[in-house]
Formats: structure tokens, C-alpha cells, sequence
């Protein structure tokens, strides 16, 4: 009977392996399969934004700073 018995311990092992590799494999719809999917098309769009040129009137990020202008005001006068 003993021996039955470590039969069934690794036929039984099988078994639950077998049920935990079909549920761990399945298609996920729903709550986790949304949030899946509307994490992809977010990430697209970004993606996609961050590729568009800036918009007219804005300096682009590689743009040079402009140079400021040198002081020329006239030295004060003695007096």
C-alpha cells in the first residue's frame, strides 16, 4: 500500500502541473487583457508624439540658445 502510495505522489504532481501550465497560459481577456492593450496604444501615441516636429513659434530642443547681444553703452561721462 505504501508503494501505492509514492505512485500517486508524482502522478498527482503531473496532474497539478498540467492544470497550472493550461491556466497560466491562457488567452487573458477582460480587466488584465484591457489593461494590456490600452497600455500599448498609449505608448504608440507617445511614441508618436514625441516623434512630430514642435509646433511653428516654438525653438526646437536642439536649437542653439540665442547669443545675447554685447553691451555697447557709451562710457559715463567726467563731469
Amino acid at each position: 500500500m505504501a508503494a501505492l502510495v509514492w505512485l500517486f505522489i508524482p502522478l498527482f504532481a503531473s496532474l497539478l502541473a498540467a492544470l497550472w501550465g493550461s491556466w497560466a497560459t491562457r488567452r487573458r481577456s477582460g480587466v488584465g487583457g484591457g489593461r494590456d492593450a490600452s497600455g500599448v496604444r498609449s505608448h504608440e501615441a507617445f511614441r508618436a508624439a514625441m516623434e512630430r516636429p514642435a509646433r511653428t513659434g516654438e525653438r526646437p530642443a536642439t536649437a542653439p540658445a540665442p547669443t545675447p547681444a554685447p553691451l555697447t553703452s557709451p562710457a559715463p561721462a567726467d563731469g
